[in-house]
């Protein structure tokens, strides 16, 4: 019986693995095709983790403050997935309380950063999404 917990355990790990992975390699083909950010491409707004990635640039030239600038909660990420990858060995409600919390810092940060910060991160820009941009090209 615990060999198969084990397994399971193993399995939830891979898919935790497997689907970061899928998510950063489709970031870097999309980035190779101009679009920064699907999520903005489509609507024209911005996301929750909008700026993460210049961030980790920016941490990467060991410049914290930038990085801090483009998003206050850049090192939250690599935490969660630790988290996710330990679910197993962590206590069930500090868990879901944990990730409660990191959903609800995400949305807190997002709406600042939308309709208080100073708008060069995070842009409400409807206008800009790609089927405007579609019939503004259509319209040339």
């Amino acid at each position: 019986m615990s060999g198969d917990n084990a397994d399971k355990r193993r399995l939830n790990r891979i898919e935790v693995i497997t689907s970061v992975a899928a998510v950063v390699v489709l970031y870097v083909i999309l980035e190779s095709f101009g679009v920064t950010c699907p999520i903005k491409y489509i609507t024209g707004i911005s996301c929750a983790g909008c700026g993460m990635s210049r961030a980790w640039i920016a941490l990467l030239h060991f410049n914290i403050h930038e990085a801090f600038m483009y998003h206050p909660l850049f090192f939250l990420p690599p935490v969660v997935v630790i988290v996710m990858l330990l679910k197993s060995k962590i206590n069930i409600k500090f868990y879901k309380i944990f990730m409660f919390t990191m959903v609800g810092a995400f949305v807190i940060v997002y709406l600042y950063r939308m309709f208080i910060g100073t708008g060069d991160i995070v842009v409400f820009e409807p206008q800009n999404n790609i089927l405007f941009r579609i019939i503004r090209k259509l319209n040339l």
